[in-house]
């Protein structure tokens, strides 16, 4: 066996491992659907290596028609599925374009003098378009990414690749006829630069799939499902790297805590329908209502928690009095009226996250008890007291 061969050979396993790859994400996310089309890219990719190793055993010309089709469906199926993945729509224009323009070329250069540079540069030349198509696409859903510009790069260079390939075959060989390629020194040129290019860039849009697939999984782990605010565990951690970022920087971070006022009489009385509603109407009104830098999540039942970054105490207060007004005078449709009690306290330095949030619960409780539908502050020490003063900001 030669080294094209065996080249063929690798080609072809690398390949089906990664149609294997994309079908298994797709199955194990089901948000991950648009992958398909990677794994059947590569699936389709494999006709290719498989054919030329046919061709070169059984000598059958009709091979080149999967060999020729498979790489050109491959690479605009890769096009097609960068959209989809991107949930951008596809560039089907192109893609019809670049496959009728592969289709018309073949057909004209059929039967055509090999090792001569026109015939090899038209053969190419649909090749290099599909790839250029793969790099457009890459570069335009790239919004900054870097791994999109490495992958754009890649379609590029693969796609120069292909467009010196013609010199290459015209310059060492590339057989007298398509059944002797493989024994051709052009075919280990060929195999083994494409080769690795395919699989450079094969390897990055798995690192894209993965990447992507691990923040959907962290999101929908630290998502709360009805409220669709930061749960509990998301909340924590993205609060602990804010404090982490506020403690370097010193500046100003507060927080929230907020109680719904008698919720359990809302879902006794109206049931839990109601007041599944009276939550996601709720985290609305919060998503509407704080700066687009804080920090919201559901961390109960009727329990959410705002920390604000770049917040003095009284802009704190400021905004969870406006929030309170805002749901008090609430005109929800097919929702009760409801309130929250609200407790507001500021970081101190060397406080860590558990600390903040005991001080502002106290300060919740404490607008529980003292009427509901209030705010209280949890004020800072004051230097001639060891105990806490509440601050309540109405009634």
């Amino acid at each position: 066996m030669n080294g094209a061969i065996v080249l063929l050979v690798v080609n072809a396993a690398v390949a089906g491992m990664f149609a294997l790859s994309y079908f298994l994400i797709a199955a194990i996310s089901r948000g991950q659907r648009p992958v398909l089309a990677f794994g059947i890219s590569y699936l389709v990719g494999m006709l290719t290596p498989i054919s030329e190793i046919a061709l070169s055993i059984t000598g059958d010309g009709a091979f080149q028609v999967p060999s020729y089709g498979g790489l050109l469906a491959a690479f605009l199926l890769t096009s097609y599925g960068l959209s989809r993945f991107e949930r951008q729509r596809p560039l089907w224009r192109a893609i019809l374009l670049a496959a009728s323009f592969g289709v018309l070329i073949r057909l004209t250069i059929w039967g055509g003098p090999r090792d001569n540079l026109a015939y090899e540069i038209a053969y190419q030349s649909p090749f290099a378009v599909a790839l250029g198509l793969c790099a457009y696409t890459a570069f335009r859903h790239a919004n900054g990414r870097s791994l999109y510009f490495l992958l754009g790069s890649l379609f590029g260079v693969t796609s120069i690749n292909f467009l010196v390939k013609p010199f290459v075959a015209v310059a060492v060989g590339s057989g007298a006829t398509a059944a002797d390629y493989a024994n051709s020194a052009y075919a280990l040129y060929s195999q083994g630069s494409t080769g690795i290019l395919l699989i450079a860039g094969g390897l990055v849009v798995l690192l894209i799939v993965i990447q992507t697939t691990i923040v959907e999984f962290t999101h929908i782990s630290e998502t709360d499902p009805l409220s669709q605010l930061l749960n509990r565990r998301g909340f924590d951690r993205q609060a602990q790297m804010l404090l982490s970022h506020s403690a370097n920087e010193s500046h100003d971070v507060c927080l929230i805590m907020i109680d719904l006022d008698n919720f359990k009489a809302i879902n006794d009385y109206y049931g839990h329908d109601v007041g599944d509603r009276v939550i996601q109407h709720f985290a609305e009104l919060l998503q509407h209502s704080i700066p687009k830098s804080a920090l919201v999540a559901r961390t109960g039942g009727e329990e959410f928690v705002i920390l604000l970054n770049h917040a003095t105490l009284p802009a704190a207060v400021l905004i969870a009095e406006t929030i309170r007004e805002q749901v008090s005078d609430h005109g929800f449709e097919e929702v009760p009226r409801f309130t929250f009690s609200g407790g507001v306290a500021q970081l101190r330095p060397g406080e860590t996250l558990a600390d903040l949030k005991r001080r502002a619960d106290r300060a919740s409780y404490d607008a529980k008890t003292g009427g509901r539908d209030r705010i209280e502050i949890e004020q800072p020490a004051s230097a001639h007291s060891n105990s806490q003063k509440i601050v309540p900001l109405r009634r």
